[in-house]
């Protein structure tokens, strides 16, 4: 029994050794690397950033350790807040002085832009009485068409035809200036009347206080023909007069009231800029004799105190005021006809002794106006 037990003993023990190398590959599998337990032994954020930003305090307490961080955070945040303050006070500091650097800037930059433009359009809508003039003479057909048309349509025929529209003198140009003289010519009366809008794209605020004809400059009529269409009435508008002929011309007003018949720009100005709405002038230029092209002086006064003046033109080219030949090669002349009512026209060109053609006993409707003056 002893020698039986040892052998089973032995035995058991083998087994039990086989049994352990066969389970030894799962065992070194449950301590590979994938399983094991993490190191305790690496820096923490705290060491980390004290390394980068506190190298001096390697190897310090903690107590002092926490205490330098607590003195570095509170003297970064007093730096901003420092620089934040300072930041401010500058800006409270220099405030006036930029702003006035500023709006000298922009005052500089809206004085050079050009104080102020015009536009005009010439009117040629708005009249009883006119004369349209030709280069040339009237075909047989355009001479039928000028008895049956209506006057007040005959601006729409002829004007695709070549014709220029000469307007009635309207306004009443006051007796010689004290220290002026007339030049008055001789011939028949023309007029230019067109309406003159005035715009500034300034930011700040400034007047026109004046106006003056310049560089006028006049030669004989050109026109071959005439149909002249009198007034059979006085008319009258708003606005300013002139009369070329002056040697030193004026505006001057025709607005119904008191100061109808003085120099317009003695009594009134016309604000442009600083946002102000257009500003609009209807102008009427009369010359006798002669046709002229003529050109504004316009001057004006900002808010600063600032004088300047602008020159006027017709989109670049001079305004132009014609008069009509005294003796035309085509003579037409507008008479009222009886018994049928309506406007004939009178070729006094064929029949000067026509009573159309002389109305003021011989004398031509020209004439009368000259010996009127």
């Amino acid at each position: 029994m002893g020698k039986r037990g040892q052998k089973k003993r032995s035995a058991d023990r083998k087994a039990g050794s086989a049994s352990r190398r066969r389970r030894s590959p799962k065992s070194q599998r449950r301590r590979s690397p994938a399983h094991a337990q993490p190191r305790t032994d690496q820096p923490s954020v705290f060491a980390v950033l004290q390394e980068r930003y506190f190298p001096e305090g390697k190897g310090a307490s903690r107590h002092n350790r926490v205490r330098a961080w607590s003195i570095y955070v509170v003297l970064t945040l007093l730096a901003v807040l420092g620089g934040y303050a300072g930041n401010y006070a500058y800006e409270r500091w220099t405030t006036d002085s930029r702003l006035r650097a500023q709006q000298d800037a922009a005052r500089e930059i809206d004085q050079e832009k050009v104080a102020f433009s015009s536009s005009i359009a010439y009117d040629t809508t708005s009249f009883e009485s006119f004369k349209i003039v030709l280069d040339r003479p009237l075909t047989a057909k355009e001479s039928e068409n000028l008895q049956i048309i209506p006057p007040s349509e005959l601006w729409d025929y002829f004007r695709p035809l070549g014709g220029r529209l000469i307007p009635y003198t309207s306004g009443e140009v006051p007796d010689t200036p004290l220290g002026g003289t007339w030049e008055k010519g001789t011939g028949t009366w023309g007029s230019a009347v067109f309406n003159m809008t005035l715009h500034s794209e300034r930011s700040s605020a400034l007047s026109i206080i004046d106006m003056t004809p310049v560089i006028i400059s006049c030669e004989d009529p050109t026109a071959v023909t005439v149909i002249n269409y009198p007034p059979q009435g006085a008319e009258y508008y708003s606005g300013v007069v002139v009369d070329l002929n002056h040697n030193a011309p004026v505006f001057y007003s025709t607005d119904e009231g008191p100061h109808k018949g003085k120099q317009f720009f003695q009594h009134t100005r016309i604000d442009l800029g600083g946002g102000a709405a257009s500003g609009g002038l209807r102008v009427e230029a009369n010359v006798k004799g002669q046709s002229c092209k003529w050109e504004i002086e316009a001057e004006y006064v900002d808010t600063q105190q600032n004088t300047g003046k602008v020159t006027l033109r017709d989109d670049g080219k001079p305004f132009f005021t014609e008069v009509a030949p005294s003796q035309p090669e085509q003579d037409w002349q507008a008479y009222a006809s009886y018994p049928q009512p309506g406007m004939s026209f009178v070729p006094c060109h064929e029949t000067p002794e026509d009573f159309a053609c002389a109305p003021y006993g011989g004398q031509s409707l020209e004439d009368k106006e000259g010996s009127t003056e």
